[in-house]
């Protein structure tokens, strides 16, 4: 990604002079194969990271250690943020969802206060993070499956403002977002889809 795009990335919104900010901040880009580690549970990082192309999986071991995807980070989405600003070591790992390249930050550079712009962004994009992991709160707070699907698909139509949508999840990442197995969300989207309330194709939906 050249400048002028991470320039238009939301953390570097209002910020005049991009490539002096990525110089203060100790920037550094990586890039990872699909299906390799970016992060490690249990490890410390100093860095935080932004998504500069393809996608990641925030991924948390459930009580018997069996790997559940709970978020899916996008192109322009920080991740790892309040666990480098924080100092605590990761209670996630993250995982290239697809062939992805990350931009490292510096959490200590942007604490001490050099790039007052980033900050604001970033603390602002990690408020609306927390929005969304309340919307998720909700979601898994419905009583049955299929209560728990059209809640969320009906928050993703209503985001996109259409009807028919993607959602950033495979069937088995969908399940582990919702809570719930995999088999028996299947049999969920098919009851639903011969009741006539939507139809589907892979990670296409459509409220009808």
């Amino acid at each position: 990604m050249e400048l002028l795009q991470i320039s238009r990335l939301p953390l570097f919104a209002g910020v005049e002079d991009v490539n002096a900010a990525l110089a203060s901040l100790g920037a550094r880009r990586s890039a990872y194969p699909k299906g390799s580690p970016v992060l490690h549970m249990g490890e410390r990082c100093a860095e935080f990271g932004i998504l500069l192309s393809g996608g990641a999986d925030i991924v948390r071991q459930d009580a018997g250690g069996n790997p559940v995807t709970v978020a899916h980070i996008g192109k322009g989405e920080l991740f790892a943020e309040a666990f480098a600003l924080s100092g605590e070591p990761l209670s996630v790992s993250v995982t290239a969802a697809s062939e992805a390249e990350a931009l490292w930050l510096s959490a200590s550079r942007l604490l001490s206060g050099g790039e007052p712009r980033v900050c604001a962004n970033a603390l602002r994009l990690s408020a609306r993070k927390n929005v969304f992991l309340n919307e998720r709160i909700g979601h898994l707070s419905r009583r049955s499956i299929e209560e728990k699907v059209l809640s969320y698909l009906r928050a993703v139509s209503k985001s996109e403002g259409k009807r028919t949508f993607s959602v950033p999840f495979g069937r088995q990442g969908l399940a582990d977002y919702l809570g719930c197995d995999r088999s028996a969300l299947s049999a969920v989207l098919s009851k639903l889809k011969g009741r006539g309330v939507l139809d589907y194709h892979k990670s296409t939906f459509r409220l009808l």
